[in-house]
């Protein structure tokens, strides 16, 4: 037999032989196929550039809430991606949360203002941005935060990292309350402070 002939033979063989030993098709894991990707008959809308703006029961400007695209199902579910929420004080924007993705639940209705609450579960590079009474820059940061937009609750058990001018603390866990600017860091707290 000819070299000519030869070559194209051994190349079909090994290529299939290569196909049939590590080709496998899509077909043949449909299960972790469906888990990446939602059913897109449950999408119920779906929107880019959301710019949201909430009020309280008085008509004052309580947050807002942008994003690159949303996502919302059938099921009441909303997944958000590159989410900035902008929470208000006295009509002032006072505290500034990003995050690389997120997602909405509704909860009950309020007790004090009888309006729908929106919680929000924040993860990825969550960063939380805020200015204290005196004007300094406050940052902590986080992977993941539950976030009550409506009554500034914040929470995590996550790793945190809370930064001012000159002050340095970390910690396992949060719970932040923005209104009455407390925050309870939960253990394994750590600290430096550093004189101006």
């Amino acid at each position: 037999m000819p070299k000519t002939t030869i070559m194209p033979i051994v190349c079909f063989v090994t290529l299939t032989l290569g196909l049939t030993l590590f080709g496998k098709r899509k077909s043949d894991y449909p299960e972790s196929e469906k888990a990446l990707k939602p059913n897109t008959v449950d999408i119920d809308t779906y929107a880019e550039g959301i710019n949201s703006i909430f009020y309280d029961q008085n008509g004052v400007v309580s947050y807002t809430l942008r994003a690159e695209n949303q996502i919302h199902f059938k099921n009441g579910y909303t997944k958000i991606e590159k989410p900035l929420i902008r929470l208000f004080q006295n009509e002032m924007p006072r505290w500034n949360i990003e995050a690389n993705q997120g997602h909405i639940s509704n909860s009950e209705n309020d007790s004090t203002s009888g309006l729908k609450r929106k919680n929000l579960e924040l993860s990825g590079s969550v960063q939380i941005l805020g200015l204290d009474e005196f004007g300094n820059r406050m940052l902590i940061s986080t992977e993941f935060l539950e976030v009550d937009p409506m009554n500034e609750i914040l929470k995590t058990d996550q790793r945190v990292e809370y930064k001012m001018a000159n002050i340095q603390h970390s910690a396992a866990g949060m719970i932040a309350n923005l209104q009455d600017e407390e925050i309870i860091f939960r253990e394994d707290v750590r600290g430096s402070y550093e004189k101006a």
